[in-house]
């Protein structure tokens, strides 16, 4: 006889319907800072319910001119605020080099001129715990800064869980679900 010790705890109805409303997602923030200047990313939650990030990756380059040639020096110019676009909300105290919260995240950039000699590039990337709800049709903000003299990348990779929202779970967004879910009140009311 095989024991099946959760089976009295879990309710397969109740699962199904937390199931059937959320699903894992990846929101993908990547860009340019221009040497010397702040730019502004940013990835839009969208309409199909909230974002629940639960970790963060990413990659930068670390790229300068210290001399006549362009250098992958290894040093972290880029630096970022995190932003809840719904209410324009700071989640940092103040912008934190990239280096300290995607850790890793540094990547060797072929265009150095001296790339045989540069520090070693990471292959591995570990998540980086980011626990925050998103409302839907907000964005996710970052304001960047770049100290170096040369332009920087920057590519953000949000992990988390979509929470439906019941606007879209009962068919009201669906394309065409609109017009469906009218005629069906229409024929209700006879």
């Amino acid at each position: 006889m095989v024991v099946k010790p959760f089976s009295q705890a879990i309710d397969p109805a109740k699962v199904f319907e937390i199931q059937n409303q959320q699903y894992s997602e990846r929101l993908l923030m990547s860009g340019s800072v221009p040497a010397g200047q702040t730019a502004l990313g940013k990835v839009n939650v969208s309409n199909l319910g909230h974002f629940f990030s639960m970790f963060v990756t990413g990659t930068f380059t670390t790229l300068a001119m210290p001399a006549a040639a362009l250098v992958d020096t290894g040093v972290s110019y880029l630096s970022g605020q995190l932003i809840d676009g719904a209410g324009q909300r700071k989640l940092f105290n103040d912008r934190i080099p990239l280096s300290l919260w995607l850790s890793p995240g540094r990547r060797r950039d072929a265009t150095s001129t001296t790339v045989l000699t540069d520090p070693i590039g990471n292959n591995l990337f570990y998540p980086i715990e980011l626990e925050y709800l998103f409302t839907a049709n907000a964005d996710i903000m970052i304001e960047f800064y770049n100290s170096s003299n040369q332009t920087n990348y920057y590519e953000i990779c949000f992990h988390g869980i979509r929470i439906i929202s019941d606007m879209v779970f009962k068919n009201r967004l669906i394309p065409g679900g609109g017009a469906r879910r009218i005629a069906e009140n229409r024929q209700r009311r006879g």
